[in-house]
């Protein structure tokens, strides 16, 4: 599974440098905020790091299960979602780049978390581009993982908060309002690429990230980064405040010009 004993011998005892009275590493409470109960799925085939890995994130609050191999990991993927995927490359049955190819074909795009024990740069690139949102090399500290693993949890806590948040309670900004805009507007007054703003004016009339990725050509991954990209540079927490957030930028930069400009036509996207 290239995997030397000695490589793997490292990541495990890294994982228990602490806390071996209680069987797991104590960590600041900075990750414990964001835990809630979120789901991982550990993918890894040798049980000593797994057995590691897991009474870790358990001690962090999360809820932590293994699949020793990639078909099993795809079928309690398939049975019940799991909120995060921590998928070691070098796993037996099915690779961990198919597993991933797979899981992002059904529409599970849940974060995952690389592990590899691999050098070569090209087995990263291809697993950014079949879907993967980070990676750790092996052998890995525990504190960086489990930071990687906190960072993914805040997303996704993010963006089920979000998701919950009732747009009705803010004074709407239609899509029409924000369908006026350019690409060449918005992109000096809100620090955006060309492209990011094009896939924000499409936010803003209500895409999903499948739907932007179809119609500008791009992949889901990255039209899912240059949405992510885009609420962090707008400072909006959800995708329908997008729409607001644009029209806001561009009127306060005109305003002290005499007033909102004269509303341009529709634009054309690739």
């Amino acid at each position: 599974m290239g995997h030397t004993p000695m490589a793997l011998q490292r990541a495990a005892s890294k994982c228990r440098f602490a806390g071996r009275r209680h069987g797991a590493v104590t960590y600041p409470n900075a990750f414990h905020h964001v835990s809630m109960s979120l789901r991982i799925l550990i993918v890894e085939d040798h049980d000593d790091l797994a057995d590691a890995l897991r009474a870790n994130l358990r001690s962090e609050g999360y809820q932590a299960s293994v699949a020793s191999d990639g078909r099993q990991a795809l079928a309690m993927v398939r049975a019940d979602p799991p909120d995060i995927v921590v998928l070691d490359l070098g796993i037996p049955g099915l690779d961990g780049l198919a597993l991933l190819s797979r899981l992002r074909a059904e529409g599970h795009w849940c974060p995952v978390l690389i592990l590899t024990a691999r050098d070569s740069d090209s087995d990263k690139v291809e697993g950014f581009r079949l879907g993967a949102d980070d990676y750790v090399t092996k052998p890995f500290r525990t504190l960086e993982l489990m930071a990687r693993v906190d960072a993914m949890g805040r997303r996704v806590v993010r963006e089920r908060a979000a998701a919950s948040v009732q747009p009705a309670l803010v004074a709407p900004v239609s899509a029409a309002d924000a369908s006026l805009l350019t690409p060449q507007q918005i992109m000096g007054v809100c620090g955006l690429t060309q492209r990011q703003a094009e896939v924000a004016l499409l936010i803003a009339e209500g895409y999903t990230n499948p739907e932007i990725a179809e119609r500008l050509g791009i992949s889901r991954f990255t039209a899912r980064n240059h949405a992510e990209q885009i609420l962090a540079r707008l400072k909006v927490e959800s995708r329908w405040q997008v729409a607001r957030a644009l029209c806001d930028a561009v009127a306060a930069v005109a305003a002290p010009r005499g007033g909102p400009p004269s509303p341009p036509g529709k634009r054309e996207l690739p």
